[in-house]
């Protein structure tokens, strides 16, 4: 694997990890530092759904506290984060991805007492999901094209 085919997904990670805490701050100059660094085209959408989000991934009907996107060439991440109430909210989002026809990942998932994370994949995207329990409930799901994913 060539080093440059590993620099813009660990950029997209590292863009998206941060995009919560950036959102607070004045967007355009934060936008335009990130895609200066990255190469790609970055929107902080701040406590919205991007507006490219893809349409067919359903989301929990609850407050959305930020979302953000990245995009370079042909590969592209979103990043949402959810508030809910339920803890226990992990089993409705699973029931919702394979409902939409995708598959739940076995590796790398499980639950603990502070949280759930899985893994979903379908032709075209692949889902994240890790929802917190500790301080409150979020549901963060991030997705990439499948190109991106592993």
């Amino acid at each position: 694997m060539k080093l440059s085919s590993v620099r813009a997904p660990l950029a997209i990670i590292v863009v998206l990890a941060i995009a919560p805490v950036l959102i607070g701050c004045s967007l355009n100059p934060v936008e335009s530092i990130i895609e200066q660094a990255t190469g790609g085209d970055v929107n902080l959408d701040g406590a919205s759904l991007p507006k490219d989000f893809p349409g067919d991934i359903p989301l929990v009907d609850s407050e959305i506290q930020s979302g953000a996107g990245f995009k370079t060439g042909n590969d592209q991440v979103w990043n949402v984060t959810i508030k809910s109430t339920d803890p226990a909210i992990f089993d409705a989002v699973a029931a919702q991805l394979t409902d939409a026809g995708f598959t739940q990942n076995e590796i790398g998932g499980g639950t603990t007492e502070t949280g759930s994370l899985g893994t979903f994949t379908n032709d075209r995207y692949t889902v994240a999901v890790v929802v917190a329990t500790e301080g409150g409930v979020t549901v963060n799901y991030t997705v990439t094209t499948t190109a991106l994913a592993p």
